[in-house]
């Protein structure tokens, strides 16, 4: 079954509410496609769901590193941005198969870069940018 909403994200507040909602239907094991245009607001948004989460490090954005890893008291997380990457095989010298542990919550910027080696999305996180407007669009896919 697939359901989707959307949310105007024009303010910081709107964003925060968002990433709450969010939490609340997010389990263990998640696979989270963030797509979006540089700029839109994919890395912002991990951030604020790893605050929301209790992530108390400093939480970077894994473009250079390609991934980061968190734990939380409500989930461990790997954060991967795999706008570098030139073939989606190269994630297997990253060690995918020990990152996707079926526990850890994926989060993936740029998932369309690792297409045939990263799993199934659970969630897909739409950003759209308009002029100034922000929209963010939540498809389960669940």
């Amino acid at each position: 079954m697939i359901n989707s909403t959307s949310y105007e994200i024009n303010q910081l507040d709107q964003l925060h509410q968002a990433v709450c909602e969010f939490k609340s239907k997010l389990k263990s094991g998640d696979t989270v496609y963030l797509q979006g245009d540089l700029g839109a607001g994919k890395t912002t948004f991990a951030q604020l769901l790893l605050r929301v989460c209790g992530v108390k490090e400093h939480v970077k954005s894994p473009t250079y590193n390609l991934y980061e890893t968190y734990c939380s008291s409500d989930f461990d997380f790997v954060h991967m941005d795999l706008y570098r990457l030139t073939d989606p095989e190269e994630l297997y010298f990253l060690g995918i198969e020990d990152l996707v542990d079926g526990v850890s919550v994926l989060l993936v910027e740029w998932p369309d870069k690792g297409q045939g080696v990263m799993p199934k999305a659970d969630w897909t996180l739409c950003f759209t940018m308009e002029n100034l407007n922000r929209t963010l669009t939540i498809t389960s896919e669940k």
